[in-house]
């Protein structure tokens, strides 16, 4: 075993230092819990966990913009298509009975994947 001849000192409150024998207890002395710690503590996985959170950040910006975009379009066709329904362009009856439906679907997809991104979202931050 190699002799330890170096010193760190660290200041801490007293809650940390409880809270450090507490952690130490089943340690022969608190520097050989912080040594196993540090032997522990891989920085590679913490930089690896930020780099995949902003990639998850990213995405869900470009999704939102793409939802935003989506939704604008949607709102288009739908005003489109009741300007042609009521110039009787576009039929009551096929605007009721085949894009009404169609568009309901959609409205309801549209929905459940902004509130599947919120929800990602909130996991995320809660890393």
């Amino acid at each position: 075993m190699e002799k330890k001849t170096k010193r760190l000192w660290i200041r801490l409150s007293p809650e940390e230092e409880a809270l450090f024998k507490r952690k130490a207890a089943r340690y022969t002395t608190i520097s050989a819990m912080v040594r196993d710690a540090v032997k522990q503590f891989d920085d590679s996985a913490t930089v690896g966990q930020i780099d995949a959170l902003n990639k998850m950040t990213a995405l869900y910006v470009k999704f939102q913009q793409d939802l935003s975009w989506l939704g604008g379009n949607f709102n288009q066709t739908m005003k489109r298509a009741n300007e042609l329904a009521i110039g009787q362009e576009l039929t009551p009856q096929f605007f009721e009975q085949v894009l009404y439906p169609q568009i309901t679907e959609i409205q309801k997809l549209i929905n459940s994947i902004k509130r599947e991104q919120h929800d990602i979202a909130k996991r995320l931050t809660s890393i």
